[in-house]
């Protein structure tokens, strides 16, 4: 059978809507060609229109041709659900099934089979549910609209990862930039950024000209000063996260059982070491939810270490997870540790659930900063209730733990979460059905958030200082739409395919 897997998401929006490629679908299209289907893949983050436009539905109408999988998975975050929705309409006036799956069909089934869209919802992990759902679309068994309970996949059968045609496309960074996509990147009106190439080059740059990322390098480090080329790959180590965190999707028991679960060692070893050989791979970012809770995670650790020393790696973990121990494994390290903190505000971090305390919290930054270990901490801004006594609390730990990348986000409520429920109660939702990420950015330009009765503009102002704490002196920040990780040109030196 023949079937095409759309990843839908928010583009990253650094000059280039797409940094790693997916781990979803390349690895239900691995389950999927082993048992025998033919299998297309496609992200709507590369099609170069912008989301919800006429010339966004044209590009992905034509993309979505260009595939001939008889059934079309559709894996969507609820951020994205209406994008997946448009996907799924244009499947339907094609007349090609449709299957939907990810974290929003999870937490949100009756909702997807409410629109008439999709043929089967699958809820939960899909990697064992899936070969069964084509089985039964293939001999037409089942009715529409059915919503279909995944299981936890069985870890010791995850595919080897190999060479998937999507990770070649995304390597192969443009080498050139529109001119209003170096001006957003270089945080310039347009006839500015112009006017500075002009001047560093031999002759005037015409208004539609493409800017090459290599005049882009000309400008003074303040205005383009990224200066690395990143070539990352996700890797998973385990699945599970034991905690509940009130605003994290990934606290209910049918997307994320609690029993953490760990891949074999070797194949971890070996998947590395096919992307860094084949595909020059130098950054590694692991997904787990709290990576040193992987049985194997100082093997890996010393494997990064000895067998691969140039090559970066990013995790994420608790501080109740941090030990000494783990500290120790990590000195030396080329590696960047993300810390969920959300806040360090005692009442804050009861109202969130989040694990440990501030003290624990000050403890790892302690052993971070006294090893050398970069650390960043997530942080979360605009929860209904936090006071500017909370702020206050956050920033002074910004301030005595100094990590290497604070983190904000504007809180988006998302079904599935207990945060979300709470506000939907109250009424304080501005868009219940609305679930797009809020940046800060958009609070600015529009001077409201997702949640009435917050005060924005306190927001805003606790947003910049946190990240004037910014020690990484190579980014632009989220304000000027970059990524943490830098845009640079394609090099054939890293053997591209």
């Amino acid at each position: 059978m023949k079937i095409t897997l759309v990843f839908v998401a928010e583009p990253e929006q650094v000059g280039r809507a797409l940094w790693t490629a997916p781990l979803t679908t390349p690895l239900l299209a691995e389950r999927l060609e082993t048992a025998g289907h033919q299998v297309d893949l496609l992200d709507t983050r590369l099609l170069e229109q912008t989301a919800g436009t006429p010339q966004w539905d044209r590009a992905l109408a034509e993309r979505l041709a260009a595939t001939d999988g008889d059934v079309v998975g559709i894996s969507f975050m609820s951020h994205s659900r209406d994008e997946g929705l448009r996907v799924a309409e244009i499947c339907r006036a094609a007349g090609r099934l449709t299957v939907a799956g990810g974290p929003h069909a999870t937490v949100r089934p009756g909702e997807l089979v409410r629109t008439g869209l999709f043929d089967v919802v699958v809820r939960g992990e899909g990697e064992r549910a899936l070969t069964g759902v084509l089985n039964d679309l293939r001999h037409a068994r089942g009715e529409s609209g059915r919503v279909v309970e995944g299981e936890p996949f069985v870890l010791d059968q995850y595919p080897p990862l190999r060479d998937v045609a999507l990770y070649r496309e995304v390597y192969r960074p443009p080498e050139a930039l529109t001119m209003p996509e170096a001006a957003r990147l270089a945080g310039l009106p347009e006839g500015d950024l112009r006017r500075l190439l002009s001047a560093a080059g031999e002759a005037p740059v015409p208004p539609r000209k493409a800017v090459p990322v290599s005049e882009l390098h000309r400008l003074a480090p303040d205005l383009f000063p990224v200066r690395r080329e990143f070539r990352s790959i996700y890797l998973e180590l385990g699945r599970g996260c034991p905690f509940r965190c009130r605003f994290c999707t990934l606290q209910n028991d049918w997307f994320s059982p609690k029993r953490v679960r760990h891949r074999p060692f070797e194949a971890v070893g070996d998947e590395i070491r096919h992307y860094v050989e084949r595909f020059g791979t130098n950054y590694v970012i692991v997904v787990d939810s709290i990576a040193p809770a992987y049985t194997h995670f100082p093997r890996f650790v010393e494997l990064m270490k000895t067998e691969f020393p140039a090559v970066e790696f990013s995790f994420n973990s608790t501080a109740v997870h941090f030990t000494r121990e783990v500290a120790d494994l990590l000195e030396g390290a080329n590696c960047l540790v993300w810390f969920g903190l959300e806040t360090a505000s005692p009442r804050m971090t009861r109202r969130l659930r989040k694990p440990g305390s501030t003290r624990g919290n000050r403890r790892t930054a302690r052993m971070c900063n006294e090893r050398g270990i970069r650390f960043g901490v997530n942080l979360l801004l605009g929860v209904p209730g936090e006071t500017p006594e909370d702020h206050e609390l956050t920033l002074r730990f910004l301030s005595e733990a100094r990590p290497y990348s604070p983190n904000p986000n504007i809180f988006t409520p998302l079904p599935g979460t207990a945060l979300y429920d709470e506000c939907a109660a109250a009424g304080s939702l501005r868009a219940p059905d609305d679930f797009h990420s809020w940046t800060a950015a958009e609070v600015r330009r529009t001077g409201q958030g997702p949640v009435l009765g917050v005060d924005y503009a306190a927001v805003l102002d606790v947003y910049d200082r946190m990240l004037g704490f910014d020690r990484t002196g190579e980014v632009v920040h989220v304000e000027r739409n970059c990524h943490l990780k830098p845009f640079v040109a394609a090099s054939a030196a890293h053997g591209a395919p």
